[in-house]
């Protein structure tokens, strides 16, 4: 076992980024590009629509037989599926029902090829609700994949597309996984001085001594202000569409989405910044939306509706992929692909990118900033509840201010929220400004720490208790050796680690 730490270990994860970024150009290069990217884009829209299938499948028993499938277990998975395709058919319409059962064919496949190459990830691959959270996790560098054919296809190969699903994940997983967490390495090299990498040159296993999880436990991104914690009375019900739940995805739920986010945010007046040429541009393309997920423009047309509606200028440099740079398209929130003399998305795609331009428009206004923290509050305070705190009714004692205070079990939790935002495309895109503004948030946060040490005798007098255990609860991840610092996206297990504390 090899043990390197400091710069040795930076470049040593800076290697291998180059060699598997280069592999994974390898292996697309051989494929011709706009039939590549076709077979790709139908396999994300399996992938998605398996995915939103817990949200959207009204039998929930048959659910329940789909997340319990034994992927490791092909004969049982085979008997299994026309049953189950028997059943979604009570619902969807046969090409929803085609991709469905497709995908979960794909993902039994991958689970067994990973499984015989002794792939870790196979554990996850186990059962049908296990594949779903696997999609989920790898949801971001598959879809970096798929912006990335266009440009690394440079052959005349096409891409077979019984089984494209697997294929493509397994590129993410062989490859795509070791980029972005070698990135991570190089960044915590850079925050950690003893920071070590462990790797066997035979086994090609590594192990870091750190890890930073940028992402909650259910792999979404963190955000100021979540659309489920705003008020909902602003949201102007009587302009949804129709949708019919004979389909996972459709037009009429893009439209919908659109209006559920102005109406969220319009106390911040959303509609009046950039965001609102945004939503009058995807009203104007819902038109273009075939089989109820891809809508394909000519750039022409694309650059007409620019045009016609005025967007500005950022916002227009931000709505298409042209780039076969893997690591920057996982950074990407662009919804459009650049794809030969077209531009390709989807509802899904759009969808996300609406709700991405809210946070850039909203996250430096500053009733925004303040509001969100205000919120946030809210929030961990409903999260503590379900853990069994008690939340006291404290916000000053004398002079002194207190965000949340809560008691468990005859001890008090001060907690300090606090919401600074972290981009955390910086990890990829500039690691050095990422480890210095995490420093600078990490020596805040340990300061803040020692200031509420230094008045803790205000709380244990006004709640009559003799124990008090202070936190710093950060709405975005910081990589830090402090056990009192804790990411909100973790906050379901914050009970057990504080009380083991």
């Amino acid at each position: 076992m090899t043990r390197l730490t400091g710069q040795e270990a930076e470049r040593q994860a800076a290697q291998w980024i180059t060699e598997w970024s280069n592999a994974l150009a390898n292996e697309l290069a051989p494929y011709e590009a706009i039939q590549a990217f076709e077979v790709a884009f139908d396999a994300l829209q399996r992938a998605e629509e398996l995915l939103n299938l817990p949200l959207e499948l009204k039998d929930k028993q048959l659910m329940q037989e789909i997340a319990g499938l034994p992927f490791l277990d092909i004969i049982a998975v085979s008997r299994s599926l026309k049953p189950i395709a028997d059943g979604l058919a009570q619902q969807f319409d046969a090409p929803v029902v085609g991709r469905l059962t497709m995908a979960l064919r794909e993902m039994c496949a991958l689970a067994t090829t990973l499984a015989a190459r002794g792939i870790p990830a196979a554990e996850m691959l186990s059962s049908g609700g296990g594949a779903l959270a696997y999609i989920q996790s790898r949801r971001r560098l598959l879809l970096a994949v798929v912006h990335s054919i266009p440009t690394m296809c440079r052959g005349t190969q096409p891409l077979p597309a019984h089984g494209a699903l697997g294929r493509l994940l397994e590129i993410v997983e062989h490859m795509g996984v070791g980029i972005i967490n070698m990135h991570h390495n190089v960044m915590l090299a850079r925050v950690f001085p003893d920071f070590e990498l462990a790797f066997d040159t035979q086994s090609r296993g590594v192990l870091a001594n750190r890890c930073f999880e940028a992402l909650d436990q259910a792999f979404l991104e963190p955000e100021r202000v979540g659309i489920m914690e705003m008020p909902t009375d602003r949201i102007d019900h009587s302009k949804f569409l129709p949708v019919s739940s004979k389909v996972i995805f459709s037009a009429a739920e893009l439209n919908n989405d659109l209006i559920k986010i102005a109406g969220a945010y319009a106390e911040f007046n959303l509609q009046d910044t950039s965001y609102g040429a945004l939503s009058a541009f995807i009203m104007k393309i819902l038109p273009d939306v075939t089989g109820h997920y891809l809508i394909k423009l000519s750039r022409a047309r694309l650059l007409e509706l620019m045009e016609e509606l005025d967007l500005p200028s950022a916002l227009r440099m931000r709505l298409v992929v042209d780039c076969g740079d893997f690591v920057q398209n996982t950074c990407t929130h662009a919804p459009f692909t650049a794809v030969g003399e077209t531009v390709v998305t989807s509802v899904v795609l759009l969808s996300r990118f609406a709700y991405h331009w809210k946070n850039v428009c909203l996250n430096r206004v500053r009733r925004y900033q303040i509001r969100s923290g205000f919120i946030f509050e809210g929030t961990l305070k409903k999260a503590l509840e379900a853990q069994g705190f008690k939340i006291q009714d404290i916000k000053r004692v004398n002079r002194a201010e207190f965000d949340v205070v809560a008691v468990l079990e005859g001890v008090i939790y001060n907690l300090q929220c606090k919401n600074n935002l972290v981009d955390l495309d910086r990890i990829e895109t500039d690691v050095k400004k990422f480890a210095r503004y995490n420093r600078t948030l990490d020596k805040a946060y340990a300061a803040a720490l020692d200031k509420e040490r230094g008045r803790e005798q205000v709380l244990m007098t006004k709640l009559g208790l003799n124990k008090v255990k202070h936190y710093v609860i950060s709405r975005f991840p910081v990589a830090t050796d402090n056990p009192n610092v804790f990411a909100f996206g973790e906050i379901q297990r914050f009970r057990v680690l504080a009380e083991a504390a």
